[in-house]
């Protein structure tokens, strides 16, 4: 695990974005889980203008989504495949074929988990992913709890991360209760792993995770602690509790 702290957002945003670029230079056909949330947004758009300069090439790239509200299809403007298009995918070459996405009407969302896990493993696993934070240290969407699960699943969101999530909607009640994301053990295997934190918000929960070398399933953040090649890229506000 390494911590790398930035002065300032835009400063962490550009050096997420030079290691996914650096990342797709080594190997072409990078299998890429894709991060929503307000977190990636600005990692997302240097890469597209690292794109658009003709700095970095992504025909050959593997897109998977990380998370993906049950209910919600890829045109509704909250579902997270929206998202990584408008954010990202839309403005860069990643071939239709090759992006991934879970089925949120699928008749069996069990079997759907299971498929998707099944077809990330086809590709060998992911090489990178990214993620935020959650406020109550959840990583993708598992949540806190006395157990985690280590494949592709459907997660019951907490009722703070719901909270957290409506500020995209127009009301809370609006905030679908659960979410395909990835698994502990997906996690573990991605060959590089990138958290992103920025804001006072955060410090709160990353001060928690820093305070000692405990591994909590109430702080599934904490778990990363054991992950081969974690990087934590924190503006000086989110570091502030350290």
């Amino acid at each position: 695990m390494v911590i790398k702290v930035f002065k300032d957002y835009d400063n962490l945003s550009r050096f997420a974005a030079k290691i996914i670029a650096e990342q797709v230079h080594a190997k072409p056909n990078t299998v890429f889980c894709l991060p929503g949330g307000s977190s990636p947004i600005g990692m997302y758009k240097e890469l597209v203008t690292m794109y658009k300069k003709g700095e970095v090439d992504f025909k050959d790239m593997i897109a998977f989504d990380m998370d993906a509200y049950i209910s919600l299809g890829p045109n509704h403007k909250n579902s997270y495949a929206y998202f990584n298009n408008i954010h990202f995918l839309n403005h860069v070459n990643v071939k239709e074929s090759n992006r991934f996405m879970p089925n949120v009407f699928a008749e069996n969302l069990e079997e759907e988990a299971i498929r998707y896990s099944e077809k990330i493993e086809e590709f060998g696993g992911l090489d990178i992913s990214v993620t935020g934070v959650g406020d109550n240290g959840h990583i993708c969407f598992n949540e806190p709890g006395s157990y985690l699960l280590a494949k592709y699943h459907i997660a019951n969101l907490h009722e703070e991360t719901i909270k957290a999530n409506s500020r995209f909607f127009n009301d809370i009640s609006e905030v679908p209760i659960q979410a395909f994301t990835l698994g502990l053990e997906e996690v573990m295997k991605c060959k590089t792993f990138l958290v992103i934190a920025s804001g006072k918000k955060k410090a709160p929960i990353l001060g928690k995770m820093f305070k000692n070398d405990h591994i909590y399933s109430e702080y599934p953040v904490t778990f990363l602690r054991m992950h081969p090649n974690c990087i934590f890229l924190l503006d000086e506000d989110a570091a502030s509790e350290i």
